[in-house]
C-alpha cells in the first residue's frame, strides 16, 4: 500500500482558540471507543481547523495529525486521590454561533432542499447538510464577529449562558443532568437524593419539578411514589417566588421533569363583585366537584392575599384550618383536605353548604 505523502513544511504551534475547541471534545472522546471515538475526533478537528492560523493547503490538511497527538497528550490520568467530578461545559465560538443560529440554519437547509427537489426535505438529508453549512458560516465570519463569539464563549463558560440558553438546557437536558448527579452521589458517596428544582421556561413562566431516581439505584423504592412529596411544595413555591421575583406559573408542577401536569381547575362565572358563582350540582362527577372546590378556595385565597398567582398552602391549611378559614363557611366538623384527597361525601357536603 502506498504511503501518504507528507508535506515538508513545519506545522505552526496550536493557538489558544484551537486548543479550546479541542478541549471541549476531549471528555467525550475519552469515554468513547471505536467508530464513535473517530467521529468525535473528526468533529473536533473540523471545528479546530476553522480557528487555525494561516498556512498552505497541505499543512492544513495534515493538521489533523497535530490534533490527534494533542488528544493523546492531554488524556486525563485517573487517580484514586478523590472521586471524579464532571467538569463544566466549555463553550467555543462555534458552539455559541451554532446555539444562536441553529434554527435559522436548519430552516435555510430545508428551503434549499425544497427549492432543489420540490419536495419536503427528508430528515436525513437535512442532517447530512448541516455540518458543511455550519462550517461555511464559520468561514464567512469576519474578525470582529469571531472575536465577539469568542468573548461570549468565555463568558458562558466562566459565568453562565444567557437566560434563553438556560431555559432550553433545562427543558431538553435538565432531567438527564439531575439523573447523572443522583447516580454520582449514590455511587461515589452512598447518598440518596430527591431533587426539587425550579426554572424559568422560554416563555418566562416559572416551573417546578420533582426528580427521583432512587428506584433505579440499588435496592430502594421511589420516594415520589411512596411519600406525599408535594406537601413541601407550598414552602418551596414561596421561596422560589422570592428567588425569581416571580409567582409560580399557574397551579402546576412538572412530575419527573417530563411533562406538565396541571391540577384540575374549574372556570366559574363571576357576579358583579367578582366573586365566583356556583352552578347547579346535579350529575357532576367527583373529579369535577373536587376541581370546583379547589378553584373556589383558590380564588378567595388569592383575593385575600392580593396575589393573583400565589399557590394555596394546602398542607398548612390541613394543620391549622382555623388560621385560614372561619368555621362559619364550612359544615359542622368538616376538615379541609387537599381537594384531590377528598371523599365524595365530604365534597358533596361542602358544595351543598356553599350553595345554600
Amino acid at each position: 500500500m502506498a504511503r501518504t505523502k507528507r508535506s515538508r513544511g513545519v506545522q505552526p504551534w496550536l493557538n489558544d482558540r484551537e486548543t479550546t475547541a479541542l478541549q471541549s471534545h476531549i471528555e467525550d472522546w475519552e469515554k468513547a471507543s471505536g467508530k464513535e471515538r473517530q467521529l468525535i475526533f473528526k468533529a473536533a478537528a473540523r471545528e479546530a481547523k476553522v480557528l487555525a492560523p494561516k498556512m498552505d493547503k497541505e499543512l492544513l490538511k495534515e493538521r489533523k495529525y497535530t490534533y490527534r497527538q494533542w488528544f493523546h497528550n492531554h488524556k486525563k490520568v485517573q487517580t484514586n486521590s478523590k472521586a471524579p467530578t464532571k467538569p463544566k461545559k466549555k463553550w467555543t465560538a462555534q458552539r455559541v454561533i451554532e446555539e444562536e443560529r441553529k434554527a435559522e440554519i436548519l430552516q435555510q437547509i430545508r428551503e434549499e432542499i425544497k427549492e432543489e427537489t420540490g419536495e419536503k426535505p427528508a430528515h436525513k438529508e437535512v442532517l447530512r447538510r448541516y455540518q458543511p453549512t455550519m462550517m461555511a458560516i464559520m468561514h464567512r465570519l469576519d474578525k470582529k464577529e469571531l472575536q465577539e463569539a469568542e468573548a461570549k464563549a468565555g463568558k458562558w463558560t466562566n459565568q453562565a449562558p444567557n437566560a434563553a440558553v438556560q431555559a432550553k438546557t433545562a427543558r431538553k437536558k435538565g432531567e438527564k443532568m439531575v439523573k447523572n448527579f443522583a447516580k454520582e452521589m449514590f455511587t461515589q458517596a452512598g447518598m440518596r437524593v430527591f431533587v426539587l428544582g425550579s426554572w424559568m421556561d422560554e416563555k418566562g413562566g416559572l416551573l417546578t419539578s420533582g426528580f427521583d431516581f432512587n428506584e433505579q439505584l440499588g435496592k430502594a423504592s421511589s420516594f415520589m411514589k411512596g411519600k406525599d412529596w408535594q406537601a413541601i411544595l407550598p414552602a418551596w413555591e414561596e421561596f422560589i417566588g422570592d428567588a425569581f421575583d416571580h409567582d409560580q406559573d399557574q397551579d402546576a408542577t412538572l412530575l419527573g421533569g417530563t411533562q406538565r401536569v396541571p391540577k384540575p381547575y374549574h372556570e366559574f362565572k363571576l357576579d358583579c363583585s367578582g366573586s365566583p358563582m356556583l352552578p347547579e350540582m346535579d350529575d357532576l362527577s367527583l373529579e369535577t366537584k373536587k376541581a370546583m372546590i379547589r378553584s373556589f378556595l383558590t380564588i378567595h385565597y388569592r383575593t385575600c392575599c392580593g396575589k393573583p398567582k400565589v399557590p394555596v398552602p394546602w398542607s398548612d391549611i390541613m394543620k391549622g384550618q382555623s388560621r385560614f378559614m372561619s368555621s362559619t363557611y364550612l359544615p359542622d366538623d368538616t376538615k379541609i383536605l387537599e381537594p384531590s384527597k377528598m371523599l365524595c361525601t365530604d365534597a358533596n357536603a361542602i358544595l351543598d353548604f356553599w350553595w345554600d
